[in-house]
């Protein structure tokens, strides 16, 4: 038996409407590639049709369905359909997220609010949906994609090193609350992620390739910028059985970037 089988599973990624280098689109590609029936949820119909679009030419079993994860009927709705389509649901990757980079000074109280709305709020609403139906079904996995922030801190960046704090801990809470469930909850925090063609709110772009370029220039291959490929990896792990003596850890995939200075 090879613990590591996904085939015919189905797993919903929150956020997998995403651009062409984007970590939604690459887990649920690598979800699909593995024999898994992925839902795509996100904001933007547009684009999970075209990240559908793309699986479904592969082969995949692909349905889409709009979502705003900081709504508990909606992300209760994505869970009623991926049941009544595909019958079942075995993973949820909790990937939405929308990055502020702002001096703590100038940040205004929406932007507070609106961070930790989609980067906590989401995660847990979107989990609580999923797990009301993993219950009834006596299995599940859960995969939160928190960040390396949420462990050392970012500058400028309070909202979101916050919220993603919070995910990890709440990874724990989770995990203990529904291990009785047989439902396995764990979380990736990433360390730093090269995506081309991300723009991250609140930095000029030409900012944002000049710290890209300083690091491919002066980091050896470990401690470069990790790609979406290594996040999807990480994915496909926690998803599959040969994780199922590991629920409320939070594994970072961040490279040698903290090795000499930070365990």
């Amino acid at each position: 038996m090879n613990v590591f089988e996904l085939k015919d599973r189905v797993a919903i990624v929150t956020g997998g409407g995403g651009t062409e280098h984007g970590t939604g689109r690459i887990i649920a590609m690598a979800l699909a590639d593995a024999g898994v029936s992925v839902v795509l949820a996100g904001r933007l119909d547009s684009h999970l049709a075209s990240v559908a679009k793309e699986l479904n030419a592969q082969g995949a079993h692909t349905l889409s369905v709009p979502c705003d994860v900081t709504d508990p009927a909606q992300c209760a709705d994505l869970v009623a359909k991926t049941v009544a389509e595909l019958g079942r649901l075995d993973i949820l990757v909790n990937n939405a997220a929308t990055a502020l980079m702002v001096d703590p000074l100038k940040l205004t109280g929406q932007q507070w609010r609106d961070s930790i709305d989609v980067n906590l709020n989401g995660v847990f609403f979107s989990a609580q949906a999923a797990a009301r139906h993993m219950v009834e079904q006596g299995h599940g996995h859960i995969v939160n994609i928190a960040s390396s922030s949420g462990i050392k801190g970012d500058e400028h960046m309070a909202p979101y090193a916050a919220a993603k704090a919070a995910v990890i801990n709440l990874t724990r809470t989770l995990a203990i609350s529904w291990a009785i469930h047989n439902i396995n909850v764990n979380c990736i925090a990433p360390g730093s992620i090269a995506v081309p063609d991300h723009d991250l709110t609140g930095i000029p772009q030409d900012e944002l390739l000049r710290q890209r370029a300083f690091l491919d220039q002066n980091n050896p291959p470990i401690q470069q910028p990790g790609s979406p490929d290594d996040i999807a990896d990480a994915v496909l792990f926690f998803a599959s059985d040969g994780a199922a003596g590991m629920t409320g850890e939070t594994l970072p995939v961040r490279g040698a970037e903290w090795a000499s200075a930070y365990s």
